[in-house]
């Protein structure tokens, strides 16, 4: 069975970006760094996303 890796990230994604929002009261450079994992995060995905999408056809 294969894992869908994709949406994980997508959901660490949105993590990241709350957690940034949130910590944002309490550190200055939360949202920078929120906004980076979460960068990060979305390219995670895509690559996954492309990694899916180049597998074997099946007709």
């Amino acid at each position: 069975m294969k894992k869908n890796y994709t949406v994980i990230f997508l959901l660490l994604y949105a993590a990241a970006i709350t957690g940034g929002l949130g910590l944002s009261n309490l550190f200055d450079s939360a949202m920078f760094v929120g906004t980076g994992l979460g960068t990060l995060f979305l390219l995670c995905a895509l690559l996954f996303l492309g990694k899916k999408q180049k597998g074997p056809k099946t007709q």
